[in-house]
């Protein structure tokens, strides 16, 4: 198995305190990356060993972890590792395609390496990372959680071209060459007058009088419009919500898709891409539209009373916008590093580890991935109640396939965790939470559905637990599944054909 670019490894002192992504991101996967800002120690023998995908996205977010790090081992060495896996070899075959081979498109290689002991972690996006991970490894969450929602990308010819499209290139030259002649000879012979110069002309088509604005949100593409998206889970909740748009798939990392909408001639309206991944390459300037889970124009009341929100959810993926660590499992020194030193904070937030706990025992349950569209949105509510703080006592059992399509009545969760929605081309990253906020026990709200491959049903459920541990996310996220599967998901997982028998099992999850 050959390694794409070579090992790294940094001579820097210091991080910076932020991530920085490469010069260029949108150079392609497998050209040489840039050197991964790391830390040099010349009193500790140990390296720390980092493996990675080779995609600029997955280099910025090395970038990140170290960055965490730095406060609490100012004096570690670290070695980048990057090599190519499977889902980014293959450009061409669509994910839903390639995960019904069995093997885990963007962790395999690099779990070979971690088990081998030739790495000691890999830093991943998680919502890449399988519910069950390899033998003899374990999953952890560090950082904040950056931007979870989705965002709509148009093609900078959108808002760069000025003349109709049915205008073509050669006429538009010669209709500008002519206007400008035209004006010059009028600014001659108003100079010689004494008069104001006049103005330039705006161009544009006998058939057309004036030229509509550029859309900047998915509500403004007319029909037929193609968005490119290779998540099902973004197809299916497109076709729901905007049954008037077409679907495309697009493979490639972050830059080689940016390049693709941006190219007329492959005819895409549109990008659907995960928000974090945007703004940890710098390229939120790109982003026309952000995706919350409850955005206007969710298609009315939908079929059998759905409510609303049913209708037009767009929820984001399980993990989306968190990074995670996949080390070996009871591996003491990794563990170390991430708890920090004694009395002082380390790297891996309880807040963000029971979210996202949640949301993987969910999809676990479900025998979710990339094949199965299940959306999920959570929250935290600050309460001084003691009610509910006690853990539940509810024994799991075995979750059934229910083929009746019942309606959910689904409470839309607190979105104050998220930034303010905004209609211009930029977000604000997420604001730092306070520590507190991070580590204590709360009342986590989960939302969840699951969405037919072509958007014509749709199931929801939600449901507010207290938690303090980690076993206790890990219920709150079974207990959700359950849900679903009550209220119709049955139905939906039999027809994409899901691993029945797992979830009868319940997989012990």
């Amino acid at each position: 198995m050959p390694l794409s670019p070579p090992i790294h490894s940094s001579n820097h002192a210091t991080p910076e305190p932020t991530s920085t992504p490469p010069p260029d991101v949108l150079e392609p996967a497998d050209q040489v990356p840039p050197p991964i800002p790391s830390l040099v120690s010349t009193t500790s023998p140990r390296t720390l060993r980092i493996g990675t995908r080779a995609s600029a996205l997955a280099l910025a977010q090395v970038s990140i972890f170290i960055a965490l790090l730095a406060p609490i081992h100012p004096t570690l060495p670290t070695h980048t590792v990057p090599i190519s896996v499977a889902g980014d070899r293959d450009k061409i075959t669509d994910l839903h395609t390639l995960a019904q081979t069995g093997k885990s498109l963007w962790t395999e290689e690099l779990e070979v390496l971690l088990l081998k002991g030739e790495i000691d972690c890999i830093v991943h996006s998680l919502k890449d990372v399988p519910t069950k991970v390899v033998q003899g490894c374990e999953v952890k969450v560090v950082g904040e959680r950056g931007e979870r929602r989705d965002c709509v990308v148009f093609p900078r010819r959108s808002t760069q071209e000025s003349m109709p499209e049915t205008v073509t290139g050669e006429e538009r030259s010669i209709s500008q060459a002519g206007e400008e002649g035209s004006t010059t000879t009028a600014a001659a012979a108003a100079a010689s007058n004494g008069e104001p110069t006049p103005k330039k002309r705006k161009i544009s088509s006998p058939s057309t009088p004036s030229t509509p604005p550029p859309p900047r949100r998915l509500s403004d593409l007319p029909p037929n419009s193609v968005v490119g998206t290779s998540s099902i889970r973004r197809s299916a909740m497109i076709r729901r919500r905007y049954p008037h748009l077409r679907i495309q798939d697009v493979r490639g990392n972050v830059g080689t898709r940016l390049r693709k909408l941006d190219d007329p001639a492959l005819g895409f309206d549109c990008l659907i891409l995960a928000g974090a991944g945007i703004q940890r390459l710098g390229l939120g300037e790109r982003v026309s539209e952000w995706l919350d889970p409850f955005a206007d124009g969710g298609g009315g009341g939908g079929d059998g009373g759905e409510k609303e929100e049913g209708k037009g959810m767009m929820l984001h993926a399980v993990g989306q916008g968190a990074i995670g660590l996949e080390i070996r499992e009871r591996d003491e020194w990794v563990n170390g590093l991430l708890e920090g030193r004694e009395g002082g904070g380390g790297v891996v937030f309880n807040r963000v580890s029971w979210e996202c706990l949640a949301e993987r025992s969910l999809l676990r349950t479900l025998e979710g991935g990339c094949s199965v569209p299940v959306g999920v949105s959570c929250s935290w509510e600050e309460e001084n109640s003691e009610e509910n703080h006690a853990p539940s006592t509810q024994q799991r059992p075995t979750p059934t396939i229910d083929a009746t399509d019942t309606t959910p009545n689904v409470e839309a969760p607190s979105t104050s965790h998220l930034p303010p929605t905004s209609s211009s081309p930029t977000q604000p990253p997420l604001p730092t939470a306070p520590s507190s906020f991070l580590t204590s026990p709360g009342h986590l709200h989960i939302l969840a559905s699951v969405t037919s491959v072509d958007g014509t049903s749709s199931v929801s459920a939600s449901l507010k637990k207290y938690i303090s541990n980690d076993k206790e996310a890990d219920d709150a996220g079974w207990e959700v599944a359950g849900l679903l599967i009550e209220r119709g998901a049955g139905k939906i997982l039999e027809n994409i054909n899901l691993n029945r028998a797992m979830i009868e099992r319940g997989n012990g999850a």
